[in-house]
């Protein structure tokens, strides 16, 4: 009996009750939002670490209930703690606690602390139930609950309006929501195609569920109307999930425009959910990728973002920016390890970059907190151009950022550089050379655009004005702390010589190899020295303005593909929605106009034929008959002679009937 596993479903319970309880919660109750935020979340990363250490032991967990009835019988959800699901919510839970913890301290003054807290409880037990899902509906429903509570912490300073090239936090939130949308809707299709062909949306390799033997060889052998097997067009649609919400070419533009959130949303959003989310989905389903046609395709996907993505970082002047471009790149180096076949590797660098880029993230939220202090919240709180020289009115974020930037750049024996290695020598020893490359190429830009980074941030004087940041105080001080010593010590978790997570998740352990692990040194420590050359780079024009041109500016704009989805894309909306328009305006509104008129005859008519018919022959009659009772009152006099000349006539009148009746 293991305490952890039997109550394995706490650890997502325990977030969304915080969750509840907060939105349930009386004003005068705000301030205790924040340790209740923690307090759940610190419980269930307890949990959710004794839960994989009891996996690792050879223990599993399992649960379900009845959620709907289906066609042959009840639809099943539950949970399944595994070796998989056991190392990401060891990584997910710790991390959001420690982000939350974060967050007391950054939000202390927000009127909407209460609200915030709320959200940021309900997005990590979302992540969790996905990862812990035991089928792929629920998996859906809790990756939707994501996208809604990515659309509400992203826009969560709706008032505020953009400045610069940053778009206002509620537009930001609405292209987050719509572009990942896309993604979203094709899983959904893929979801339905598995329970079409399989009946089953079970993620188990027993008898019946999706990952048996028989299930995958039907999927593989059968032919859809696309020409490609059910299998490849399954693994197509449920990548195409990946696309949106891991944020890779071409959906990855709306991760860039999400920084407009709380900086401690965006720690959360990189680190430990939402993007996490698509990788683990194909990670979760990889038996079904396995057997089709679909991974050489992810592979250069991933290839193609993480050198794409890092080019455009090199060239970027903020802050947070900077950071978005390096996520989307180093999930481009997960994606990539994914359609290689070093899916233990990937899984194996996600949880890596949880922690270094969590300490990034923070760290680059207490550099903005602090130059808010220097000048001012509408001052150039996150242009890397206006800081300079934080690294003495700054040190102990300093010191936890290089800790960060070098685990991210991949400096042996830091946590990034295991993982890092893992996935390029398995590119190297498996012929996979353009997928190797192109990573080595995107280790080199990301060592470049770091060291370019830190030395604007951290180095010379300062350039923000005569008021000098301060470094960070309070609850924001030991996450900095903890996040560092992840940084430097996680990669333990999988050495070569030890591959702990690689025998937790039933994947290949990677081997050593020296020759390649020096290479990725010296490509790690070469993009450091041309970091530092083309630190002037987009230091003095703001090459990111519509107007600019150039191979610098185009890199700026993200490859223009913004405009270039707003002409296409968006030009087919608008003329769409033109055409609505002119359908609701000339054929809908004028029909109904013509109904209205219509009726409007009609009623009048009914209206006369009242007037004249109903109401003036109830009226005519009505006269006739007061008249007639007229005549009949002015018959009755009261005298005998009357009475009995009327009874006279009478009887005359019946004698005549009489005999005219009865006469042969």
């Amino acid at each position: 009996m293991n305490l952890a596993l039997d109550h394995a479903w706490l650890i997502p319970a325990l977030p969304a009750l915080a969750s509840l309880l907060i939105h349930l919660a009386p004003p005068r109750a705000e301030r205790w939002a924040g340790p209740l935020a923690v307090g759940a979340g610190t419980l269930a990363a307890l949990l959710a670490l004794l839960a994989a250490l009891a996996v690792a032991g050879g223990a599993t967990a399992a649960g379900s209930f009845r959620w709907a009835p289906a066609a042959d019988g009840v639809i099943e959800l539950g949970y399944r703690i595994d070796g998989l699901a056991a190392a990401l919510i060891a990584m997910v839970a710790p991390v959001a606690a420690v982000i939350q913890l974060f967050a007391i301290g950054y939000m202390a003054h927000d009127p909407r602390r209460a609200r915030f807290f709320g959200f940021t409880t309900l997005f990590t037990a979302a992540m969790l139930t996905a990862v812990i899902a035991d089928h792929l509906l629920l998996l859906f429903i809790a990756w939707e609950v994501m996208g809604l509570c990515s659309y509400l912490l992203i826009g969560f300073w709706y008032e505020r309006d953009g400045t610069g090239p940053r778009p206002a936090p509620r537009d930001a939130a609405i292209k987050a929501f719509l572009v990942t949308r896309v993604g979203d809707v094709l899983f959904l299709l893929g979801i339905a195609l598995l329970w079409h062909e399989t009946g089953s949306l079970h993620v188990g390799t027993a008898a019946g569920q999706l990952f048996a033997p028989e299930t995958l060889a039907r999927l593989a052998a059968t032919p859809t109307p696309l020409g490609v097997s059910a299998a490849t067009l399954a693994a197509a649609l449920l990548f195409s999930g990946t696309i949106g919400k891991s944020a890779q070419f071409p959906l990855h533009i709306w991760l860039p425009d999400a920084m407009a959130g709380p900086t401690p949303v965006s720690a959360l959003i990189h680190a430990a959910t939402m993007v996490a989310a698509g990788v683990f989905l194909v990670a979760r389903t990889y038996p079904i990728f396995a057997v089709s046609a679909m991974l050489p395709w992810v592979a250069a996907i991933g290839a193609l973002t993480a050198v794409g993505a890092a080019l455009v970082a090199l060239v970027q002047t903020d802050l947070k920016r900077i950071l978005a471009f390096s996520t989307i790149s180093q999930l481009g180096f997960m994606v990539a390890a994914l359609g290689i076949g070093a899916w233990g590797a990937a899984i194996f660098h996600l949880i890596t970059h949880a922690c270094f880029k969590a300490l990034l993230f923070l760290g680059a939220g207490a550099i903005i907190h602090a130059m808010e202090q220097a000048v001012g919240h509408d001052g150039p709180t996150q242009d890397i151009r206006a800081m300079g020289g934080l690294r003495r009115h700054m040190p102990l974020t300093c010191a936890t950022y290089l800790v960060g930037a070098a685990a991210l750049a991949g400096v042996p024996p830091l946590a990034g550089f295991w993982s890092k290695d893992e996935i390029v020598a398995h590119a190297l020893t498996h012929g996979a050379w353009g997928v190797a490359i192109a990573l080595l190429a995107a280790s080199l830009l990301t060592a470049a655009y770091l060291t370019r980074q830190i030395w604007l941030v951290f180095f010379g004087s300062f350039r923000g004005g005569a008021t000098v940041p301060h470094d960070a105080t309070g609850a924001m001080r030991a996450p900095l702390v903890l996040l560092a010593l992840a940084a430097a010590l996680v990669g333990g978790i999988n050495l070569p010589w030890q591959h702990g997570l690689s025998d937790l998740i039933g994947a290949e352990a990677g081997a050593f190899h020296p020759g390649i692990a020096a290479l990725a040194t010296l490509v790690a420590l070469a993009g450091a020295g041309l970091g530092w050359v083309l630190r002037g780079v987009a230091a003095d024009a703001d090459l990111a303005q519509p107007g600019a041109r150039g191979v610098l500016a185009l890199l700026a704009q993200g490859y223009r593909l913004d405009a270039l989805y707003r002409h296409s894309f968006g030009a087919a909306v608008d003329v769409a929605m033109d055409l609505r328009r002119w359908i609701d305006r000339a054929i809908i509104g004028r029909t109904i106009a013509l109904v209205g008129a219509t009726t409007t005859l009609v009623g009048r008519l009914s209206a006369g034929a009242d007037d004249i018919l109903l109401q003036g022959g109830a009226e005519l009659g009505g006269r006739g008959v007061d008249e007639l009772g007229g005549e009949v009152r002015r018959s009755a006099t009261g005298r005998i002679q009357d009475s009995l000349a009327l009874v006279a006539i009478g009887v005359v009148l019946f004698a005549v009937a009489a005999v005219t009746l009865l006469r042969p």
